[in-house]
């Protein structure tokens, strides 16, 4: 409104009278109502002030809604905010934007009735209910199961924690089991979530690289770390997933520094060619695992309902952790999930997704090798992504660089890493439908063919890999 900006900027000062709703409307040429009902909203806000039998006026507290003036030559940062227009837009992603569904698929008719069912069972779910801190409990029975039976995780349902998604998981492990100082062993490339976490938290990372049977760890007795962080059913960035010879080691290594291990399983439902590995969780038999898995990736991105499965001892401090940061999530959406997985209708669209996404993994292979583009594709068994790698002297960075302008959004493999990692593309396809996928190869053949990159290495800004230098 233009009073309130007239406030905002001083024009009009504490007990200015301002023009009568009659007055206004008669020289703006607009009902009397509508005046009366914008002054009101103004009254409501503490702007104008109504005198009975004298007039309206501005508010005697109108000082505190003026604006600050600008600082040093510039806007401040409140008022670059304030006068910054809304962003009411939903955007879709980008071709080929990693580790997005395809929302498209998703039963959002079965989902909303679910959701109905649950709203006409009474309105005490819309109270306050701190009871439910970790979760609810039916979600978390649907999901010892569905994790029992699809991955072979052995915990009860109290081991399990709902979160707002996997990252909340991680920044609060990061709280509960990290120091200022503390070691955190994490792959590398890796993460870039998990690794702002654990950084966030005041610990030093170690790296470490990824050979074709997973990571290899820089550990020793000498080295104690308190967190080892790792993706073993599909390692991000890269794909590859961890050998059973590499995971026994894995957590004979935990159980001998006595550190805690991570399993991030953020994409381990879609495989289409050899079936998953049980997942590292399984084979712990000392709890030195803590489980962490989300539905954002399986269902829709704005859910935002995740989980962490805790090793017995920690179920109490990490829900103690959770209650300082809220003291329960969306109820209704974890509800209206819990019914879902009920119904059956969580695993028919799981499968639903399996079935398009292999196909779309082809289609992007298929187009690829129809324009013989300068990647390679090593792993191909599953996931969401699929990395490709560049020649040794490009630099992937400026390659993507150029991508988004010609907008695709395809992330550079360096961007995961630490230290110097072989240059390369991370691909998302899950989200594109074959014939968007085909358009999106023929731009990026287009953009590959024209361009002269830039060499990688020092110039790019690389690190020297040392396996085990720690990034503090």
């Amino acid at each position: 409104m233009q009073l309130k900006k007239m406030v905002q900027s001083g024009e009009l000062r504490a007990g200015e009278r301002i023009p009568s709703s009659r007055e206004l409307a008669a020289t703006l040429h607009i009902s009397r109502n509508t005046v009366i009902g914008a002054y009101d909203v103004l009254m409501s806000e503490g702007y104008l002030e109504s005198e009975q039998r004298s007039g309206v006026y501005v508010g005697r507290a109108a000082q505190a809604f003026q604006l600050r003036p600008t600082t040093r030559g510039g806007r401040s940062n409140a008022a670059n905010a304030y006068n910054a227009q809304p962003n009411t837009q939903f955007r879709a992603p980008l071709p080929f934007r990693p580790a997005q569904p395809d929302v498209r698929l998703f039963p959002i008719k079965i989902w909303n009735r679910h959701r109905a069912r649950v709203l006409k069972r009474g309105a005490n779910i819309l109270h306050y209910q701190s009871v439910f801190s970790s979760g609810l409990d039916s979600l978390r029975h649907n999901i010892a199961e569905y994790l029992r039976d699809s991955r072979g995780v052995c915990c009860d349902w109290r081991e399990i924690a709902i979160t707002s998604g996997s990252q909340q998981a991680l920044f609060l492990l990061a709280h509960l089991l990290i120091k200022p100082g503390d070691r955190v062993c994490m792959e590398d490339p890796g993460y870039l979530g998990a690794r702002l976490a654990w950084k966030q938290a005041g610990a030093q990372i170690l790296s470490a690289p990824i050979d074709d049977e997973g990571i290899c760890l820089p550990l020793s007795d000498a080295q104690p770390v308190s967190l080892i962080y790792v993706t073993p059913s599909r390692q991000f960035p890269l794909g590859t997933c961890m050998s059973l010879g590499r995971r026994l080691m894995l957590l004979q290594t935990a159980i001998r520094l006595q550190t805690w291990i991570v399993e991030d399983d953020y994409d381990s439902e879609f495989r289409y060619k050899n079936p998953p590995l049980p997942s590292l969780q399984n084979l712990d038999e000392n709890r030195r695992v803590i489980y962490v898995g989300t539905f954002s990736k399986i269902l829709f991105p704005a859910l935002r309902i995740g989980y962490a499965v805790l090793p017995p001892e920690l179920v109490d401090r990490f829900a103690s952790m959770k209650h300082i940061a809220e003291d329960h999530g969306p109820l209704i959406d974890q509800a209206a999930l819990s019914a879902f997985m009920d119904s059956g209708a969580f695993h028919t669209h799981l499968r639903r997704c399996r079935r398009h996404y292999a196909e779309r993994q082809q289609s992007f292979l298929d187009a690829v090798a129809r324009h013989s583009l300068p990647l390679r594709f090593p792993i191909t068994d599953g996931g969401m992504n699929i990395a490709g790698l560049l020649p040794a002297e490009v630099n992937d960075f400026t390659c993507s660089d150029e991508l988004r302008f010609e907008g695709l959004d395809i992330p550079p493999l360096s961007k995961y890493a630490i230290f110097h990692v072989r240059p390369g593309l991370l691909f998302g396809f899950t989200a594109f439908d074959p014939r968007t996928i085909r358009r999106g190869v023929e731009k990026l053949a287009r953009v590959l063919d024209k361009t002269r990159w830039p060499v990688s290495g020092k110039a790019a800004g690389a690190k020297t890999s040392t396996r085990n230098r720690a990034e503090a």
